[in-house]
């Protein structure tokens, strides 16, 4: 039996999954490390610390699918999108990597956007510039850390490092690239008048590949160390949302796809690369030729309820039984409304220093209506996104699909089928960007002539979708007009 590899590196952790060539994933591993907060606005990892859990994980799957190193035949990658990897000339890291959630860049990201409208960047850039994405994070490090900055030799978005310590080159790929803003996602190749203008060097930059080229080898070090095979293809892969949605079947127009991960998004692909004006949504190319896809990302999602079950209720309750509990109560919450920008937020308002909060205790309410809050709170602030979508040209939506750990949830799964309005369903897939990286691995080999038939292959919904219920509608919908009004209420704390 032949099988494909797809790893995924996370905010919160690394995954890889083993796919046969019958489309089954024979096996799955996972690893967890932190994001590293060392000072208010920082979010920073190591890379050898994912360098360490790739290493893991790739033995963990293989072990636990009874698989022979030579009988995997190609390995695929996802991982998460925008942060900064810095490298030296030896392709060592000079400093941690400044993910995602890095805040330290906002004054940067003010100033690339100004000089993107100056020179009439929108319609190349799609995106705007903000705290936490590469090039952001790249210029405060020039302004900041010249020292450093001066000994940098090459920047790699994250998932790209893992596939270079694994034998691959200085490559990322067309849809992960488009995270960094300094791509043009237009045009498909870096935005190199938005680099001269920064005086930021364009060969800095890796080179841009498609997500199912081979772009490297297992080198003999290696494959020692991760008990592979030397000279095992490396597909160059894709950032972890279009994976995501490869994987979960999204390959054509008319489904929305929403992720509740550590971070929440909602996507939807098009035929034509559309953006909002204003900037306020993000537009990436998809893996599939010809497709893109526009994404409201939010700066919270799963995180909220982590943050709630650690660090608040400091309880033993899994996620699954708190889920269950949450399930109990009205929806509504008792009238309790939390809103979810403990990491500040992006989309809709591009506002890094917003706050969450929880509006309308009483005695009356307990834990599990605090635990039901949030999820509803994530689900309301994914519809406040989606409704900038119409004015954009995306709109007829029948069905959601949706994907990571809130997906899990049958409470989440039916909340957000009552704030949208929508059947929601899952997947027979469970690991959606691992898997989709792993098709990238399998078209690279010639399994399948394209993503999309890969996807069409391999992805099923289950049977029956959660069904929005006509009187939560209702409920939420008036629950909406208070949760837009509530950010008008905390935005100055």
């Amino acid at each position: 039996m032949e099988y494909v590899m797809g790893i995924d590196l996370g905010t919160s952790s690394v995954k890889a999954v083993v796919m046969g060539r019958d489309g089954q994933v024979t096996a799955a591993a996972g690893r967890e490390y932190p994001v590293l907060r060392p000072r208010e606005g920082y979010g920073i990892q190591d890379p050898l610390e994912w360098w360490a859990g790739t290493k893991e994980v790739i033995r963990r799957a293989v072990d636990l699918g009874g698989i022979l190193p030579g009988q995997i035949k190609a390995i695929g990658f996802s991982g998460q999108m925008h942060g900064l990897t810095a490298l030296d000339g030896r392709g060592r890291p000079v400093m941690p990597a400044m993910i995602w959630e890095d805040q330290r860049s906002e004054k940067e990201g003010q100033e690339i956007l100004e000089l993107v409208r100056r020179n009439g960047l929108e319609k190349e850039l799609m995106n705007r510039p903000v705290a936490g994405m590469m090039i952001c994070s790249l210029l405060w490090v020039k302004k900041n850390l010249p020292d450093i900055y001066r000994n940098i030799a090459h920047v790699l978005l994250p998932k790209d490092y893992i596939r270079y310590r694994l034998g691959g080159g200085f490559d990322t790929d067309e849809t992960d690239a488009g995270g960094s803003l300094a791509f043009s996602v237009r045009d498909r190749r870096w935005c190199g008048r938005l680099l001269e203008a920064l005086d930021i060097r364009e060969d800095l930059f890796p080179e841009v590949r498609k997500p199912y080229d081979i772009v490297g080898q297992m080198t003999a070090k290696a494959a020692e160390e991760t008990g592979l095979t030397e000279g095992t293809p490396l597909a160059a892969g894709g950032a972890d949302s279009a994976m995501q949605l490869t994987g979960n079947g999204i390959v054509e127009e008319g489904t929305l796809c929403c992720n509740i991960g550590t971070a929440s998004q909602i996507l939807a692909a098009s035929r034509v690369p559309l953006y909002d004006r204003e900037l306020r949504t993000q537009t990436f190319c998809h893996s599939v030729p010809g497709l893109w896809y526009t994404q409201c990302g939010s700066l919270n999602g799963g995180n909220g309820l982590r943050w709630l079950k650690k660090d608040v209720l400091k309880t033993e309750d899994s996620y699954e039984k708190l889920s269950q509990l949450a399930g109990t109560v009205e929806p509504g919450s008792g009238g309790l409304l939390f809103l979810p920008y403990l990491a500040g937020e992006r989309t809709p308002y591009q506002a890094p220093h917003a706050r969450g909060a929880f509006l309308g205790l009483s005695l009356t309410q307990g834990q599990t209506h605090m635990v039901r809050s949030v999820m509803e709170g994530v689900a309301m602030n994914l519809r406040q996104c989606y409704e900038l979508f119409p004015a954009m040209g995306l709109e007829g939506h029948q069905s959601m699909v949706v994907s990571g750990g809130g997906a899990r949830s049958g409470t989440w799964r039916q909340i957000l089928a009552d704030v949208f309005n929508l059947p929601v369903y899952r997947t027979t897939v469970r690991e959606e960007a691992c898997t989709g990286a792993a098709f990238m691995a399998a078209v690279a080999l010639g399994w399948y002539p394209s993503a999309r038939e890969a996807a069409r292959h391999v992805v099923r919904r289950e049977e029956e979708p959660a069904a929005p219920v006509s009187g939560h509608v209702e409920v939420y919908c008036k629950m909406r007009e208070r949760f837009n009004r509530g950010y008008e209420a905390v935005r100055f704390l």
